[in-house]
């Protein structure tokens, strides 16, 4: 009996929120200025794509018929995605909307401090420092709504991706 298509993507997007999930926590534990560091970003970004790209690549070894379509790459890909990304999101929801809040509070004052020193390495004038520093204070880029937006936005960009890899893992119909 062949597997679906859904049935082999799913659990690697439950692996990927999975592991998403685990850097979040560690962070959260460790040490919160991780949250600042972009190369934190990046390597959740190439964890996600790696484990979205194995996924399209088990779903290819399983194909349901003699070629593997475009249709079928992206779709794989972009169940593992999704699911990875909302596993990882709801996590981040929880810590930092019902566990602990202030930690939210204390990232932000972090990355307010990352952005004004990065700004004025680059000398940036004071005034936008100051604009772009008041903005940062002001939002909170872990309320239920910002989290949301950014699972949106994430996974936007994740699909861009995923249209250039289910276009390397698809095959052609030989019969049209």
């Amino acid at each position: 009996m062949e597997k679906s298509l859904k049935s082999i993507a799913t659990p690697y997007g439950v692996y990927a929120g999975i592991a998403l999930s685990l850097i979040t926590v560690l962070a959260y534990v460790f040490n919160l200025e991780l949250f600042t560091k972009w190369w934190l970003g990046v390597a959740n970004l190439l964890l996600l794509l790696v484990i979205a790209i194995l996924a399209v690549r088990a779903c290819k070894k399983f194909k349901t018929k003699n070629y593997f379509s475009f249709k079928e790459a992206f779709t794989a890909y972009f169940i593992t995605a999704a699911l990875g990304l909302l596993i990882a999101t709801v996590v981040s929801i929880i810590i930092f909307n019902a566990i602990d809040p202030e930690a939210s509070k204390i990232i932000n004052d972090l990355t307010a401090d990352t952005t004004r020193n990065m700004m004025e390495r680059f000398n940036v004038p004071e005034a936008d420092i100051e604009n772009a520093v008041a903005e940062i204070k002001n939002s909170n880029q872990f309320s239920l709504l910002n989290q949301l937006k950014s699972y949106i936005f994430q996974l936007a960009f994740f699909s861009a991706i995923g249209l250039l890899v289910a276009l390397v893992f698809r095959e052609k119909n030989p019969n049209a």
